[in-house]
């Protein structure tokens, strides 16, 4: 099974590949995606896109619990 990320390692991640590309610019010109976008992502103004996953090699996925007894 694939690792399971949390969405503030999601926006490292993202931080981190800003920076290799040498700004948030740059990587959002890179991956067809908007600066504002991008920006918005890494001050937690709103969760990653489809297109930024997708960018990152990365996919979202729904997981579920039980409230009560074993899972």
């Amino acid at each position: 099974m694939a690792e399971l990320l949390k969405e503030h390692e999601v926006v490292r991640h993202l931080e981190d590949e800003c920076a290799a590309a040498g700004s948030q610019s740059a990587w959002a010109a890179a991956h067809g995606v908007s600066h504002k976008t991008v920006n918005d992502v890494i001050w937690s103004r709103r969760a990653p896109s489809k297109a930024i996953l997708t960018a990152l090699g990365l996919r979202k996925v729904t997981r579920y619990t039980a409230l009560r007894g074993p899972a």
